[in-house]
């Protein structure tokens, strides 16, 4: 089974309405979807924003469901000047840009108990989804992908994301996903269509692309499962 997880209801509209066989176990105030995607069984579940919903959302998932693998599907901030709007940044690893204690001397970033800046995404998902996007003829760029929990629209805060970490998108769930999966040993990806660049202007572009780019981001998930 292959857990998917979007952390507003619009991310997962398109692709919950696609689920065959449907069961829903409501657990901690959020519904999990269980079925058939593309002949794939999966459990499909609306997190809530940011780092704890999307944390909680993802050990639920792994205790109950079992999962082989997580997919984290949504919307994200553009970092890259390769990556316009509408165009997927793939996670090859994630990192939590609002993580400092570097007071005690630790590397901005670092996260505590594994001791870790960059949580790398599995590698086989990472490829399925380039294959997907690639047969698409949707443009991706793979590599770092910075969570917070902030909406970043600040440019000076996303020139800082984007230099410290060499990151590509900034979002506020992908990270924390990212650290229950390697703590618990299960693959990951994470795929997030550009709806706004995390500038000054980043929620005019971001009310008006926000949809759109989630059926993108949507659209690719289920070209994976369909060759999964």
């Amino acid at each position: 089974m292959i857990g998917i997880i979007g952390a507003m209801k619009v991310e997962l509209e398109a692709l919950k309405a696609r689920l065959q066989d449907v069961t829903v176990t409501r657990i901690s105030g959020v519904d999990f979807y269980s079925g058939k995607l593309h002949g794939t069984d999966v459990v499909a579940a609306v997190s809530g924003v940011g780092k704890v919903c999307s944390a909680v959302c993802a050990q639920t998932i792994v205790l109950k469901f079992g999962v082989k693998a997580i997919i984290n599907t949504g919307v994200a901030g553009g970092l890259s000047p390769n990556l316009k709007l509408g165009e997927v940044a793939i996670a090859s690893q994630v990192c939590q840009h609002d993580m400092d204690t570097s007071g005690v001397g630790d590397p901005k970033g670092l996260i505590s108990g594994i001791n870790k800046v960059f949580i790398d995404a599995d590698p086989l998902w990472v490829a399925k989804a380039e294959k997907a996007a690639q047969k698409l003829g949707i443009h991706t760029e793979t590599g770092v992908i910075a969570s917070g929990d902030q909406f970043v629209c600040d440019t000076d805060r996303k020139a800082w994301i984007r230099d410290f970490f060499r990151a590509e998108a900034v979002e506020m769930e992908g990270a924390a996903i990212g650290q229950v999966c390697f703590v618990n040993e299960i693959p990951f990806v994470v795929i997030r269509s550009i709806s706004d660049d995390a500038s000054g202007h980043a929620p005019v572009s971001y009310e008006s692309f926000f949809k759109e780019a989630a059926q993108r981001a949507v659209a690719l998930t289920e070209e994976m499962l369909k060759e999964a």
